[in-house]
C-alpha cells in the first residue's frame, strides 16, 4: 500500500504541529502507557516546533530547548506523548520511547536539547 509523499508528510506535520502558536505539551510516562504523576507537562511553547522535512519520514522536531518542571516524585522517564493541554485535555501524539531514559530526584528537572523530541510521519 503507497503512502503519503514527501511532500504531502511534510504539510501534514506542519499543519497539525505549526511553527507559530503551538499550543501543545509534552507528558511524560515511566512505563510508555500512562503518564506520571511525578511530572507536569511541558508546554512546547508558540514557537517550539521547527518545520519539518520534506523527507521520508518527514521529521519535525521541538525548535528550542525545553525544560521540565522539578519532579515531584523520583522517577525515570522512558516515554513522551503530545497532549493539547496542560492537564487532561485530548492525547495528539502516541507514547514514543526516548533514546536513553532520565532518572529525576524530587526538585530535579530534565531538559531536551534543539531537535531531541522528533515528530516522524512516513
Amino acid at each position: 500500500m503507497a503512502g503519503m509523499t514527501n511532500t504531502e508528510a511534510q504539510a501534514t506535520l506542519d499543519a497539525r504541529f505549526p511553527t507559530t502558536g503551538a499550543t501543545d505539551y509534552i507528558a511524560y510516562s515511566a512505563n510508555g502507557t500512562s503518564e506520571t504523576g511525578s511530572l507536569a507537562r511541558t508546554a512546547i511553547g508558540a514557537t517550539g516546533w521547527a518545520a519539518a522535512t520534506a523527507a521520508d519520514p518527514s521529521v519535525k522536531a521541538n525548535a528550542s530547548i525545553l525544560t521540565t518542571a522539578a519532579a515531584t516524585g523520583a522517577v525515570t522517564i522512558t516515554h513522551w506523548a503530545i497532549f493539547n493541554a496542560s492537564t487532561a485535555g485530548t492525547q495528539r501524539w502516541d507514547w514514543t520511547a526516548l533514546t536513553a531514559s532520565k532518572t529525576l530526584g524530587i526538585g530535579d528537572t530534565a531538559s531536551w536539547a534543539v531537535g531531541a523530541l522528533q515528530l516522524t510521519l512516513t
